[in-house]
């Protein structure tokens, strides 16, 4: 028997499917309003359900490839970071670490030791990529600033950190909790194992 807390999930994933919703968490208002239900399920049983609903809905081969294609332009972003910015360390966090990335969520990329991430920004620009949407947030090393990069299959969230060591760690930033994290050379290994895995 389904509980209203998975029915609640599964609304919610409907309607990221369908585009009615920017993201979970508004689609979790959304359904929970539509269901006139309280639960509140977890993002990661949204994005179960969101993930079945794609596969059917366009079949499992491309599904694959749509998150093969949106890994890419990651990487080729992540490439791009360090041909311009050589001396800086860049790091894949959270999910995308993991190599699970779709719509739902921006990639969290840390940019390690840049000097001027204003230069940089230009640089990437200059380099084809769209203008970046600038802001701050509030971390444990202070105010750092975030640029958000958004280009068709492209969805990246981009922290700028000076080069002291708990930028380098497998903990958030903000608070300290555990996260996973890998770097550039780790996560191009994760794209060839999944086209490996998924070649025909």
């Amino acid at each position: 028997m389904v509980g209203p807390t998975d029915n609640v999930a599964m609304t919610a994933a409907q309607l990221l499917h369908a585009g009615k919703a920017r993201n979970i968490g508004e689609a979790i208002v959304q359904a929970r309003g539509l269901l006139d239900e309280l639960a509140s399920p977890s993002f990661a049983t949204v994005r179960k359900h969101l993930e079945a609903i794609s596969q059917a809905s366009i079949g499992m081969a491309a599904w694959q490839d749509d998150r093969l294609r949106r890994l890419e332009a990651l990487e080729e972003l992540l490439q791009t970071i360090a041909y311009l910015a050589g001396d800086c360390t860049i790091y894949v966090t959270g999910r995308s670490a993991e190599g699970r990335i779709d719509q739902t969520d921006s990639a969290s990329i840390r940019v390690v030791g840049v000097d001027s991430p204003s230069m940089l920004m230009d640089a990437l620009e200059a380099h084809g990529f769209p203008p970046m949407e600038v802001s701050s947030l509030a971390t444990l090393l202070g105010s750092m600033t975030v640029a958000q990069v958004q280009d068709g299959m492209l969805d990246a969230r981009l922290l700028f950190l000076p080069d002291v060591p708990a930028a380098h760690l497998a903990k958030r930033i903000a608070d300290d909790r555990p996260v996973a994290i890998v770097g550039l050379e780790a996560f191009s290994e994760h794209i060839e194992n999944f086209r490996s895995t998924t070649a025909p």
